[in-house]
């Protein structure tokens, strides 16, 4: 999987859980002290995200780094 597809991914996968969850850009902005820029780039797959930040966005919707990771077909 190539830099900008696990981007993506990442991206992808929290917007779906964080929607599913009912939870606006502004709770998770709320809840991390992350920008709403921030998390929108990050959904959007713009943006190279850290380890800790992924790792803070993973537990807010309650799933582990490797569901964020996994492609959905």
């Amino acid at each position: 999987m190539d830099e900008q597809k696990i981007l993506e991914t990442f991206g992808f996968n929290f917007k779906m859980y964080r929607t599913r969850q009912k939870m606006s850009q502004d709770d998770v902005v709320e809840k991390t002290g992350l920008s709403k820029s921030y998390i929108s780039n990050v959904e959007n797959g713009k943006h190279r995200i850290s380890l800790i930040n992924a790792l803070k966005l993973s537990e807010l919707v309650g799933k582990g780094i490797e569901t964020m990771l996994r492609s959905i077909d």
